[in-house]
């Protein structure tokens, strides 16, 4: 049947209208989301770990960036700053603190942030230390009891008196994690196991700017921008990075080559005679002061370094003019004692001589018939390590001492370094551990190096009741008369270097390198959270 001529027309006038609005379209440039602003931060070691309560090494990286302790710690101002915790309070003994928590916190799951997430996280941390010894844990012994007064507001209870407004900005062990974490890993006890191995399995339960996406411990971490973070509109920052990529790369050349070819934007670890060459192609280089010293630890259990005069031997065979310029290329400064330079504590007077005489005394001293063999263990990766090795065999070589040099990768390195406990004879006679505190105190120092109990990095095997004694009286007593402290700590330390057990031989000033397309400002790195970028702080530009 035949169309009448209308609605000819009408059905001609359709498709003329159809075809010129496709053609419309057509021209028009196509609507596009925006694009996500991707910054790509190289990293040099591999993570050990992400459980907020356990972990005290490598995972900072990825901890600084999820979770958020209940304060923050500022050394160069000597400021706290608030984070979960808007004010606090002590009595005047130092035996009871008052934290009044911050409204309107969610954790990345939507669970309401409240004083049950605190209490739970501190004791877990607390309380996995008492049990098996690891983590920082130990910084809460004097916590006593951790009492919600209601959903914002908690109190802790002391043994003896202590700052605890110093222990909730620490870098490891203060970190608040969402308690809906237990359901999800499908465990009722904080303390079970699973609940570690659920979140070192990439999972978190964080309230920080950002969440993980993606995570292999080995290679790469994603991290998402998390948009009801409280903090975005305190930090006013419409610039920062929707995706943060943590990427691992263990050799600095890498993380040099990297940089040119524009896949990463900020390197913590390219090597140090690179950096002029970056610096004249348009790289930023932000050299920061950390409070990050290796520290040269000898074994105290196996022969010939369990004797102090041949430990002391050593330690004048070191060329300690030498140190600085030829391991860090100008990148540091001498180490003195155990604790770095403008840290709590610090005492620059404990500092051995290069004198190669007085070494040859304390070997005949010592007993030790020469030559005699040393076996040195040092992280690989690290340019600085391998420079000064090669230095000490040298000299040692000038007094019958044959070092054997084994470079190793950093997991590789800790269990070498654990071994003086369970084998003294199989761990090496000297090693490098260095070092970054997990809270302003000589007493982070002190303890994890070198007390008896700290079998997880005390790798001289140093055990000294004296010394054990020392420390803790010290830090009982930072509390309430923070000079008699300081004095206590200075004993300790000086207790180590007379034994020769070990020595600071640098702290370092890490160059981080910085690409044109983003902007890292002063307070997007502190000098305490070492490795840590807040990345809620860098722009992105363009």
């Amino acid at each position: 049947m035949r169309k009448g001529p209308l609605l000819a027309a009408i059905g001609a006038v359709a498709a003329i209208s159809i075809a010129l609005l496709l053609y419309i379209w057509y021209l028009q440039p196509t609507q596009r989301a925006p694009a996500l602003k991707v910054v790509v931060y190289s990293y040099l070691d591999v993570i050990t770990g992400i459980d907020p309560s356990i972990e005290d090494d490598t995972g900072i990286v990825v901890l600084g960036s999820v979770y958020e302790p209940l304060l923050y710690y500022d050394p160069v101002r000597g400021e706290h700053i608030p984070a979960l915790a808007e004010s606090w309070e002590s009595n005047e003994d130092g035996t009871v603190w008052t934290f009044r928590l911050r409204r309107g916190v969610i954790f990345h799951d939507g669970t309401p942030f409240t004083a049950e997430a605190v209490k739970l996280s501190i004791e877990r941390a607390r309380d996995i230390y008492r049990e098996t010894g690891r983590g920082s844990g130990y910084i809460w012994d004097s916590v006593e009891e951790i009492e919600i007064v209601d959903d914002y507001t908690v109190r802790f209870k002391l043994a003896y008196p202590q700052r605890v407004d110093m222990l909730a900005s620490a870098i490891y062990a203060g970190y608040i994690f969402s308690p809906s974490a237990l359901e999800k890993a499908g465990v009722e006890d904080p303390l079970d196991p699973n609940l570690e191995r659920w979140f070192n399995a990439g999972n978190e339960a964080g309230s920080g700017p950002y969440l993980i996406e993606f995570y292999s411990p080995e290679s790469e971490v994603r991290l998402r921008k998390f948009e009801k973070w409280w903090g975005w509109t305190v930090v006013n920052n419409p610039d920062a990075p929707d995706v943060v990529i943590i990427r691992i790369r263990t050799d600095p050349l890498d993380q040099y080559n990297g940089l040119l070819a524009g896949e990463i934007d900020i390197a913590s670890s390219v090597p140090r005679a690179n950096l002029g060459d970056l610096k004249a192609r348009g790289f930023q280089i932000i050299n920061v002061s950390v409070f990050h010293n290796y520290i040269l630890q000898l074994n105290c259990r196996r022969y010939p370094t369990n004797v102090t005069a041949f430990r002391l031997a050593v330690m004048h065979a070191i060329p300690w003019g030498e140190l600085v310029d030829v391991a860090l290329q100008g990148f540091g400064r001498l180490g003195a004692g155990v604790l770095p330079y403008n840290f709590p504590g610090y005492d620059g007077n404990l500092r051995y001589t290069y004198d190669l005489d007085l070494a040859r005394k304390y070997l005949e001293k010592s007993g030790v018939k020469l030559p005699v063999k040393v076996e040195f263990v040092y992280q690989a990766d690290y340019e600085e390590n391998a420079a000064f090795a090669q230095l000490l065999k040298s000299r040692l070589a000038d007094l019958g001492i044959d070092v054997e040099l084994k470079p190793m990768a950093w997991t590789a390195v800790k269990e070498a370094g654990k071994e003086v406990w369970s084998s003294p004879e199989n761990a090496p006679h000297l090693i490098i551990n260095d070092w970054w505190p997990t809270l302003p105190s000589p007493y982070d120092y002190l303890y994890g190096l070198f007390h008896s109990e700290s079998t997880e990095w005390n790798w001289a095997g140093y055990s000294n009741p004296v010394f054990d004694e020392l420390i803790s009286a010290a830090y009982e007593a930072e509390g309430r008369d923070y000079g008699e402290a300081m004095r206590l700590y200075r004993l300790a330390q000086k207790m180590v270097y007379e034994e020769g057990a070990g020595i600071s031989l640098w702290e370092e000033i890490r160059p981080f390198v910085v690409s044109s397309r983003v902007e890292v400002p002063e307070k997007a790195l502190n000098p305490l959270y070492i490795y840590v970028i807040f990345f809620q702080h860098v722009k992105v530009r363009g």
